[in-house]
């Protein structure tokens, strides 16, 4: 897909600070900034568009469909 660039306003200090203690846990704000987006697309994001979406880009759904189960034979009192 093709890639979309936010900007956001935040506090310098706040910022530099979140920078510095990321990079002391060999964290990239960046990446985790792009992983807490998956997360709220996975959350408020239906599960039937985010299929399309996947199939609209050559993927395959995240979930594979579910295949109708195979009937069950009758129980016999014994």
């Amino acid at each position: 897909m093709k890639k979309s660039t936010i900007t956001i306003t935040y506090d310098e200090e706040k910022l530099s600070a979140l920078r510095l203690f990321l990079s002391q846990k060999n964290l990239d704000l960046d990446k985790e900034m792009e992983r807490y987006l998956e997360r709220l697309f996975s959350r408020y994001v239906p599960q039937n568009v985010r299929d399309y979406l996947d199939l609209k880009d050559g993927g395959a759904p995240d979930k594979p469909v579910k295949k109708p189960l195979p009937p069950v034979a009758p129980c016999v009192p014994v």
